[in-house]
């Protein structure tokens, strides 16, 4: 069914990202004014070519996350079909990585929720699938500092700086995963965000929290005691995120910037991993600026930088969302019949 409130919701991407690309081109402009020099030795050296293996692996990418999606509803037992399932993580990842979280969670539980699967259960899948992603992102990013560590000689100061980012994020790491599979301590937690939002709202939100708490939990026993999902889930979310690493390489390939594989993992990681902390809706020009910024220390040109980042958000961004809004639409016109659905959960939030 395709009511008022989607449609004004679908007017709204549609106007950010027209938005977003006026943006897109107003920076690339003034780039293009500031650093003709620049520019027109990449013109020189480009190679338009390798923007078909770009967009390759952000195909690659983007099936491989979705797969994960489709591999964490069946973890809480969602019995739609693998391509039904696999479509929804397909348009919700788009639209997040275009205009930034919760969309992605909205958007399953539009289109979850027609099929009677229950919040709590999108919910819980769509945790421990960013859980999982995160813990990929913050595992590399510790491999960089090292990296760098060990290569560029450092004064005492920045080692010692680096070796507290190091121990901060592998602290993070503990408490994520503490979190994610511990019952107890996760519904410490949730109790005290259910108080600070009732201080906060006046609203109690307690009974919503302890399903999801429970729902959560039953997931990950499940994940826990079936460990062949583990194999699956661990391959999709490395593939993925391997897969927008190699689409930045050969965005940087075809503009002819010769940049090493670590130093562009370095970049990538800390553009990335900051971008996520990011409040500007879909972290619009913070990961260009990261990115850049820190190629820019390991001798990249800062213009080429942002050039290089501006070609990647359109082809990882931008071209994925347009290429599956055809799907988008397909599933917020189908007709459900609760009837003839499966029966899914039975908690609810």
């Amino acid at each position: 069914m395709f009511d008022a409130a989607t449609g004004k919701s679908m007017r709204s991407y549609s106007r950010f990202t027209v938005i977003a690309v006026v943006l897109l081109l107003a920076v690339a402009g003034a780039i293009l004014i500031l650093d003709r020099r620049q520019l027109s030795a990449l013109r020189q050296t480009s190679d338009w070519g390798s923007l078909i293996w770009a967009l390759s692996f952000t195909a690659v990418s983007y099936i491989a996350g979705a797969a994960s999606f489709v591999l964490l509803m069946r973890v809480f037992k969602v019995r739609l079909k693998t391509r039904h399932l696999h479509n929804m993580g397909l348009v919700s990842l788009c639209m997040c990585n275009l205009v930034g979280a919760p969309t992605d969670v909205s958007l399953r539980l539009l289109f979850l929720g027609r099929h009677g699967v229950n919040n709590s259960e999108v919910v819980s899948a769509s945790f421990l699938m960013q859980y999982f992603k995160n813990l990929c992102y913050y595992s590399l990013v510790t491999a960089s500092i090292l990296w760098v560590a060990l290569v560029h000689p450092l004064p005492a100061f920045g080692s010692a700086t680096l070796i507290l980012i190091v121990c901060l994020l592998v602290m993070l790491l503990v408490v994520a995963t503490s979190i994610a599979f511990s019952i107890r301590l996760r519904r410490v937690v949730l109790r005290a965000v259910g108080k600070l939002w009732r201080l906060v709202t006046r609203r109690d939100i307690g009974v919503h929290l302890e399903r999801f708490n429970n729902t959560l939990g039953l997931g990950t026993a499940s994940l826990l005691r079936d460990r062949r999902l583990l194999l699956p889930l661990a391959a999709t979310t490395g593939t993925e995120i391997a897969g927008i690493i190699l689409a930045m390489w050969f965005c940087f390939k075809a503009l002819g910037i010769q940049v090493e594989p670590w130093v562009l993992l370095t970049g990538f990681n800390f553009g990335v991993t900051l971008a996520l902390f990011g409040f500007i809706p879909g972290r619009m020009g913070v990961q260009e600026a990261s990115v850049a910024g820190i190629l820019a220390l390991f001798g990249i040109p800062f213009s080429q930088g942002v050039i290089a980042a501006l070609v990647f958000r359109v082809v990882y961004y931008f071209i994925p969302f347009v290429a599956t809004l055809p799907v988008y639409w397909m599933l917020l016109r189908e007709k459900v019949d609760l009837a003839k659905e499966p029966l899914q959960g039975s908690v609810s939030l």
